[in-house]
């Protein structure tokens, strides 16, 4: 008890002491704080101090740049003044330039075509020479040609001479041939003729001479029905008698034409034939078949051919030159 009284006695000072000596740790602490705090106040004044050594710096550095941006602003002005008027002067110097230039071009132009002129009137020259010199050669081969074909045509000459008086006896001879001929044919022609006079006399028929050839023709009413080439009694009655006048000549061959004229064609009501050109040549093709069966004619001579309205005899704006354009002829001439 006496302890715990004791105790009791000496415990506020025993507090005391402790909160002293806690007291005193933490005022140590404080001041090891404020001792930290002094060294970097320290140091940031020094930095502080150097910045703003460093700004003065940057300002004197600022205010020498904006002193040297001024001069370089005069120096570029003055340069722009300066290239402004070096322009100006390069466009005077390039007109008088282009001026030279031009006058220069001008008178070489004058000189190049003086020159080509001169060059133009020596090559006419050189030509002209040369000319002349091949006319000067040209003309002494041909002289020496001349002389040479004068001598071979007297030779020819003489041979022709004596050749003439030959050549007259069988240029004679053959010219009374031929007339010989001429005259037969016509004899031929009267006899096929005297076969047709009535046909002839009536506008249905007609004879023709060419040299050695005749043409007998022969109006296609007289032979056919209209769009028809199947022979009429009267065709075939014609024909006979043409075939017999026609058996007795010899040596002569037979080519039967059919023509027609130019009008509308008309085809039958059944069909029929599609034009002038398939109505004449079947015509055609009739007629020597005819002349062949019973005239009797050499089939070897005879030959037929359609021609349609392309071969008119006369014009076909009229009924008469239509009515000649409708005809079949039958050519006789000297047997190959």
């Amino acid at each position: 008890m006496f302890y715990h009284l004791r105790m009791n006695r000496y415990l506020p000072l025993l507090v005391l002491i402790a909160l002293t000596g806690c007291a005193g740790a933490k005022l140590e602490k404080q001041k090891k704080e404020i001792d930290e705090l002094q060294t970097k106040a320290g140091s940031l004044y020094s930095q502080l101090k150097e910045t703003a050594t460093e700004a003065e710096t940057l300002k004197a550095a600022k205010a020498e740049l904006e002193a040297r941006l001024v001069e370089v602003s005069g120096r570029a002005d003055a340069a722009e003044a300066r290239v402004a008027s070096l322009s100006n002067s390069n466009r005077s110097l390039s007109d008088a330039i282009g001026a030279s230039k031009d006058d220069l071009g001008g008178k070489l132009n004058a000189v190049v075509a003086e020159k080509d002129a001169l060059a133009k009137k020596l090559s006419d020259t050189l030509k002209e020479k040369l000319a002349l010199e091949r006319l000067k050669t040209v003309y002494q081969s041909a002289r020496e040609k001349t002389v040479r074909e004068l001598d071979k045509l007297k030779g020819e000459r003489e041979a022709l001479l004596l050749k003439v008086a030959g050549a007259d006896t069988t240029v004679k001879a053959a010219a009374e041939a031929r007339s010989a001929a001429v005259l037969k044919t016509r004899e031929e022609m009267g006899s096929v003729a005297d076969a047709v006079l009535g046909d002839m006399q009536n506008g249905l028929a007609r004879v023709d001479q060419s040299g050695e050839t005749f043409t007998l023709s022969l109006s296609d009413s007289a032979l056919f029905e209209e769009g028809s080439a199947k022979l009429g009694e009267k065709g075939e009655a014609l024909l006979t008698r043409v075939g017999t006048a026609l058996k007795g000549l010899s040596g002569k061959s037979f080519f039967v034409q059919a023509n027609s004229d130019n009008s509308a064609f008309k085809k039958g009501l059944l069909g029929g034939y599609a034009g002038h050109w398939e109505l004449t040549a079947a015509r055609a093709t009739s007629v020597a078949r005819w002349l062949h069966e019973h005239a009797g004619l050499d089939p070897a001579r005879l030959s037929a051919a359609g021609f349609g309205e392309f071969r008119p005899v006369k014009p076909n704006d009229t009924g008469e030159g239509r009515a000649a354009n409708r005809r079949v002829a039958v050519v006789v001439s000297p047997a190959p």
